[in-house]
């Protein structure tokens, strides 16, 4: 009975989307868990972190251990925040958001990573960039956080922060933070086991990631905000990554609050 009601919702959810010109929704209806949907696609687990070996490596403060603030005193004052002072933001805070957003926490059994977010099937396919605009310690530039090691990767030397703005739809916040968190996701990591759902999984795993963003910066007192606008193919570009097997989700300005 179950297998019948589900065809008739898939039937009836793919007629409804297909009149409304909705190719996500499509998505959203073939990707319902069945037999017939939940296939195997043609990924293969190749590692939970990217390394850039080539690049120069920044070593990062260590992350702070605990910062004094209760959890629930945190949720609620939490908020998107779009004003920032111009002031310097400290490598230490940079340290400290970075690690308690996507950061290492210890081996699992099998001998996989545990991370600071929950991930479906543990495969973590959150990447976390750093654009660094005012940042005390850190030169300007495009970074790439590596969670194994706890540093910073430089990918390109220069001011991006106006590149940015304008890849962000013109959004002036982009350009007036200190810095800005990029996540992406490698798909491939969450197909190798999840077939169609996949795709539902890794925008999942970005957003528990980007709520470590949000409590970790109210904690020490910084402002941010999830941005989702923005161009994907130029951000892309500017991340120099292929868009189909790695592509962008959110990115997070931040600053000192004014």
């Amino acid at each position: 009975m179950y297998r019948e009601d589900l065809r008739r919702v898939v039937r009836e959810g793919l007629e409804y989307s297909i009149r409304k010109k909705d190719p996500s929704m499509i998505y959203h209806f073939l990707s319902m868990i069945s037999e017939e949907t939940s296939i195997d696609l043609p990924y293969e687990f190749d590692h939970y972190y990217k390394i850039y070996r080539d690049k120069e490596k920044i070593s990062l403060p260590e992350p702070a251990k605990s910062l004094g603030r209760d959890i629930l005193e945190i949720i609620r004052s939490r908020r998107s925040r779009r004003r920032y002072s111009s002031k310097p933001v400290s490598l230490e805070k940079i340290s400290t958001l970075l690690y308690y957003t996507v950061g290492v926490t210890g081996r699992a059994w099998w001998g996989g990573p545990k991370r600071v977010y929950p991930s479906a099937g543990a495969l973590q396919p959150v990447e976390a960039y750093l654009v660094s605009s005012r940042i005390q310690g850190l030169e300007k530039g495009l970074y790439h956080y590596n969670p194994a090691e706890h540093s910073l990767e430089l990918l390109k030397r220069g001011d991006f922060s106006s590149l940015l703005r304008e890849i962000s739809l013109d959004q002036e916040h982009v350009e007036r933070a200190s810095a800005n968190i990029i996540l992406t996701v490698v798909y491939r990591r969450t197909a190798s086991k999840y077939g169609l759902r996949s795709y539902r999984y890794v925008h999942l795993d970005a957003g528990f990631a980007g709520q470590n963003i949000y409590l970790v910066a109210e904690a020490l007192d910084l402002a941010t905000v999830a941005v989702g606008a923005f161009r994907d193919e130029e951000l892309c570009k500017l991340l120099e990554i292929d868009c189909i097997e790695e592509f962008p989700v959110l990115i997070f300005p931040v600053g000192e609050r004014i």
